[in-house]
């Protein structure tokens, strides 16, 4: 794992665990400074794809890509083109339910292909059954693909 995808997730989980130990204040500051991390490696062809998701999925996602050398963001890649040749509908996220818990995570997407998902689903919409943005998509693919089977 690159150190820097390792400190973003030690920072995602370091606000997390603050928010627990009921250190709001703090857990503000260590997200505010992840913001400012992740940021500051966006560049205008390669921006931050913000997502809301389940954890266990993430974790899922990012143990199968360590053991292939691959990054998340090259997983949602796949996702996008699987989208894009129509092998691919993406579900809205179910409601987060009993042990499971959603969270913030990043990842990259250029900026070329997160417009051509933003055109096809616009294109699409009807046919998915709502217009999606690219995090949406993005993590819609994490899901479908790592995710347990979770019921709508």
């Amino acid at each position: 794992m690159p150190k820097s995808t390792e400190q973003v997730a030690l920072l995602t989980e370091a606000v997390e665990l603050l928010a627990a130990a009921g250190k709001p204040r703090h857990a503000e500051a260590v997200q505010e400074a992840l913001a400012k991390i992740t940021d500051s490696k966006a560049s205008e062809d390669n921006p931050t794809l913000p997502l809301w998701m389940y954890r266990d999925t993430w974790k899922a996602a990012q143990t199968y890509c360590e053991k292939r050398g691959q990054s998340v963001s090259d997983v949602i890649d796949e996702g996008f083109k699987a989208l894009l040749a129509g092998r691919f509908k993406p579900k809205k996220a179910p409601r987060a339910t009993g042990g499971a818990k959603k969270g913030p995570f990043t990842a990259r997407a250029t900026s070329e292909r997160t417009q051509q998902v933003t055109d096809y689903v616009t294109a699409h919409a009807e046919e998915l059954g709502w217009t999606p943005s690219p995090s949406q998509v993005a993590a819609a693919w994490l899901e479908h693909k790592h995710g347990e089977r979770r019921h709508t």
